[in-house]
C-alpha cells in the first residue's frame, strides 16, 4: 500500500523546541502536506478543538509541573476532538513505553523516541498507518457510536486480518463497556488475559466487574495494574470507587494520594483525593487537591464550579480558628469561579451562599454582615429564572434558618411548591415523597428514580433517591441490582462542593449504603461456601 503523505496532517507537541523542528523537518521530507506545533498540552488542545489531524506527535515529558503527553490524550478523547481513526504516537524512551501503555481507551497507538531517525520514524509510521487503515471501518463505527455494528465489523474483520485481532478485540471490548454489556466484557477481557499479559485488558476487566458488583474481582484486576506500577488514570479512579463502595474511605485517600504523586498534573485525580479527603475530614489535603484540580482543569472539559467551591469549603473548615486571615482567599476564588463560568446563573448564586457560610461560621459580631449578604442572596435568588428557582430552593431555605430573612423565604416557598408540581420532575418527585411516607417503597424508587433522570443535577433528589433505595435493599428482592443504582447515584454528587447540611445527609447515606453492601456481600460468600442456606432461608 503506497501512502500519500502530502494528504495528511500532523501535529508535533513538545517543549523541547530543537527536537519538535527536528521532527517538523523529518515530515517535511517525508511529504506531509501539513503540519502544525505547539509547545503545551493546552495549547494542542486548542489546535485539535479547530483542526482535525491524522497524525499526533506529543512529548510524554513536557517539563516538571506541565501536562503531559499522555494527558493531552486523555483530555482530548474526554472532549471527543480525536477521532478513532488518528494516530497517537507518544514520544518517550523505550525503557519507559512498558509503564505507559496500561489503559484501555486513553493509551497511545504506538510510541517513537529521540533523537529522532527519519528511517525509524517513516518504519514506525508506515506500520501504524497500515494497521488503521484495516481497522478504519471499525474505529469510524465506534465514532459514530453505532456499537453493535462495530461488534459484527469486528466478527468480519478478524476473520480478515486473523494478525490484527488484539487490536480488534480491543475495540469490541470497548463497544461492550459503552454498551452496559458487562457480562459479554468481562468474558471477551477473561479470554484475552488467558492468553497474554495485556495491561489494558486487565483495566477493562476490572472495570466489566466492578459494573456486575464483583469488587474483590476488580480489586484484584485493578491492584496488579497498579502494583506494576503503571501510569492509567483508569486504574487509580475505579479502585477509588471500589474503597468508596466498601466504606473503607481512609484507604481511598491513600491511594490517591500516591495517584497524585506519580500523575501530579492530572485534574480528574486530584478531584477524586480532594472529594475522599473532605469525607475523611482531612482538610489540608482537600484543600490543596482542590487548588491542583482548579489549577489544571481550568480551560479543559475537566473544569467544574464543583472544584471552586470545594476549594472554598476545605478552606474554611481547614482555618476555622484563623477565618479573618483567609477571607480574601475566599474572595478571590469565589470571583475566579464566576468569571471561569460567566453568565451562569447558579454559579452565581452559589458563589453568594458559600460567602454567607463563611460569615455565618465567624464570630457574632458578623452577624450584620451575615443577614446583609444573605438579603443580597434572596434578592439574587429572586432574579433568577424560575427554573433555577426550583432547583436552588431547599439550600436557600437550609441557609437563611433562624435569619431575619426566614420568614420571607418561607413565602416564596410555598409560591415556587405551586410551580414545581407542574413540571415534570417535580410531579415525579412530589409523587415519590408521598409514596414514601405511605410505606410504598417499589412506587418512591421507581419516582425518584424518575425525577432524577430528568432534573440530574439536584442533589436532594439525588439522595431522595440513594435513601428510598437503601431502604428498599433492605427488603433483599434485586437487592445487588438496586445498591448497584444506588451507587451510581452516589458517584455523580460532588461531597466538597455541598452545603454543610448535604454533606451530613450524604455521609450517613453513603455509611448505611456500605453496610447494606458489606452484610449483602457477607451472605453472599456464605451462599456460595453452602448453597444449601438460600434454599433453607
Amino acid at each position: 500500500m503506497e501512502i500519500n503523505y502530502s494528504g495528511k496532517s500532523a501535529l508535533i507537541v513538545d517543549s523541547k523546541l530543537d527536537d519538535l523542528g527536528a521532527l517538523r523537518q523529518i515530515l517535511g521530507r517525508m511529504g506531509v502536506g501539513q503540519v502544525q506545533v505547539a509547545s503545551s498540552v493546552n495549547m494542542a488542545l486548542s489546535l485539535m478543538r479547530e483542526l482535525t489531524f491524522d497524525l499526533c506527535f506529543a512529548a510524554y515529558d513536557m517539563g516538571k509541573g506541565e501536562k503531559n503527553g499522555l494527558q493531552l490524550l486523555h483530555e482530548a478523547n474526554a472532549e471527543v476532538i480525536l477521532p478513532e481513526a488518528s494516530t497517537y504516537f507518544l514520544i518517550v524512551d523505550p525503557e519507559s513505553s512498558e509503564l505507559l501503555f496500561g489503559s484501555l481507551e486513553n493509551s497511545p497507538d504506538t510510541y517513537i523516541s529521540k533523537p529522532f531517525d527519519q528511517g525509524k520514524v517513516r518504519h514506525r509510521l508506515e506500520k501504524q498507518l497500515r494497521i488503521k487503515e484495516a481497522i478504519r471501518p471499525i474505529e469510524q463505527l465506534l465514532d459514530e457510536e453505532h456499537y453493535e455494528e462495530v461488534l459484527e465489523k469486528g466478527r468480519a474483520l478478524v476473520n480478515h486480518y486473523p494478525g490484527l485481532n488484539i487490536f480488534l478485540q480491543r475495540v469490541n471490548g470497548i463497544a461492550l463497556l459503552r454498551m452496559k454489556r458487562f457480562t459479554q466484557a468481562k468474558e471477551l477481557f477473561m479470554g484475552l488475559t488467558s492468553k497474554r499479559d495485556l495491561p489494558w485488558a486487565e483495566v477493562g476487566k476490572g472495570i466489566a466487574h466492578f459494573n456486575l458488583g464483583e469488587y474483590d474481582d476488580a480489586l484484584h484486576c485493578l491492584n496488579r495494574i497498579v502494583d506494576q506500577q503503571h501510569v492509567c488514570v483508569e486504574a487509580y479512579t475505579w479502585l477509588a470507587r471500589i474503597y468508596r463502595v466498601k466504606g473503607e474511605l481512609s484507604r481511598a485517600v491513600t491511594l490517591m494520594r500516591k495517584a497524585v504523586m506519580i500523575q501530579p498534573t492530572v485534574p480528574e485525580l486530584q478531584s477524586e483525593l480532594a472529594d475522599l479527603a473532605s469525607q475523611t475530614g482531612e482538610w489540608d489535603i482537600a484543600k490543596d487537591a482542590y487548588q491542583q484540580a482548579v489549577r489544571y482543569a481550568r480551560y479543559s472539559v475537566f473544569q467544574t464550579p464543583s472544584h471552586y467551591f470545594g476549594l472554598v469549603r476545605s478552606l474554611i473548615q481547614a482555618n476555622k480558628t484563623k477565618l479573618s486571615e483567609i477571607e480574601t482567599d475566599v474572595v478571590r476564588i469565589l470571583e475566579d469561579v464566576v468569571l471561569d463560568h460567566p453568565d451562569d446563573q447558579e454559579v452565581m448564586f452559589r458563589a453568594k451562599l458559600i460567602n454567607c457560610d463563611l460569615y455565618r461560621q465567624e464570630s457574632s459580631s458578623s452577624r450584620k454582615r451575615l443577614e446583609q449578604m444573605l438579603q443580597q442572596t434572596l434578592n439574587f435568588f429572586l432574579r433568577m429564572d424560575v427554573d433555577n428557582q426550583c432547583k436552588w430552593l431547599d439550600v436557600l431555605v437550609d441557609a437563611v434558618h433562624g435569619c431575619e430573612i426566614e420568614e420571607e423565604v418561607q413565602l416564596k416557598r410555598k409560591d415556587l411548591n405551586r410551580v414545581m408540581v407542574e413540571k415534570d420532575w417535580g410531579k415525579a418527585n412530589y409523587a415519590a415523597m408521598s409514596s414514601f411516607r405511605g410505606g410504598d417503597l417499589d412506587r418512591a424508587f421507581l419516582m425518584f428514580g424518575r425525577a432524577n433522570e430528568l432534573l440530574p443535577s439536584h442533589t436532594g433528589i439525588a439522595l431522595n433517591l440513594v435513601q428510598a433505595g437503601i431502604e428498599k435493599a433492605k427488603r433483599g428482592q434485586n437487592a445487588l441490582w438496586i445498591l448497584l443504582s444506588v451507587r451510581d447515584v452516589l458517584a455523580t454528587i460532588s461531597y466538597g462542593a455541598l452545603s454543610e447540611k448535604q454533606q451530613q445527609r450524604y455521609s450517613a447515606l453513603a455509611e448505611r449504603f456500605a453496610e447494606q453492601y458489606n452484610q449483602l456481600n457477607h451472605f453472599k460468600k456464605e451462599e456460595d461456601e453452602d448453597p444449601l442456606l438460600s434454599q433453607e432461608l
